[in-house]
């Protein structure tokens, strides 16, 4: 047990000197912190407590004698007055005679003005397109719609006839020399003018090559 006891003691001993210096150094940094702010609080709180907070009062009892209650004065006796005493004016001169006016004057005249333009404009235009310009505009829409199927088949009609009229005069009498004149004489110039024509021309290429190697040499 001694042995043990000595032991703990003597692996405890370090650890203590670390903790010391550790909290000696820690003491020596920080306590001017300390003590700094400490002094800059102190001085703020008497600041406050001595200079400022007296300013304001004085400040807030000047605002409030000098511009709250002369402000309040004001407006409960002179301009709540000559607000009520301006908009009485306004409602006794302006107001009051613009309803008098628009109620027995501008909306009489109003509903006479447009009971003239119904009578005299909205109802005769109204009666005009649904007896006149109505059926009338059905009625030429019809009659375009007819003319123009009408118009088409005219227009096919004529086609068909014109296209009648140019084959029987043109293309049958073309149709018929191509095919009665023009496609035998084709046949007998192919055979009797055309092949001969090239079998002279294809020996004469053959003579003149033959000329043409025996006397320059070349490859046959």
């Amino acid at each position: 047990m001694n042995t043990e006891n000595a032991r703990s003691q003597t692996s405890s001993e370090p650890a203590g000197c670390l903790t010391g210096v550790a909290r000696a150094i820690a003491l020596v940094i920080v306590l001017p912190v300390r003590l700094v702010w400490d002094a800059l609080a102190y001085c703020l709180k008497q600041l406050w407590r001595w200079v400022l907070a007296p300013i304001g009062r004085v400040l807030a009892w000047l605002i409030h004698h000098l511009l709250v209650i002369p402000l309040r004065f004001l407006w409960e006796w002179v301009i709540a007055p000559v607000g009520r005493a301006l908009w009485w004016l306004v409602d006794l001169l302006v107001v009051t005679p613009l309803r008098w006016l628009g109620r027995w004057v501008l909306l009489p005249v109003a509903k006479a003005v447009w009971w003239l333009v119904d009578l005299l404009l909205v109802t005769p235009l109204t009666w005009l397109w649904r007896h006149v310009l109505a059926p009338v505009g059905r009625a030429a829409g019809a009659a375009v719609a007819w003319a123009w199927h009408i118009g088409g088949l005219i227009s096919g009609a004529l086609g068909r006839a014109v296209a009648w009229l140019l084959w029987n005069t043109v293309g049958r009498p073309l149709a018929w020399v191509y095919r009665v004149i023009l496609t035998p004489v084709g046949h007998w110039l192919r055979t009797w003018v055309w092949a001969p024509v090239a079998a002279v021309t294809r020996a004469v290429r053959a003579a003149a090559r033959e000329v043409r190697v025996a006397l320059f040499g070349g490859p046959r």
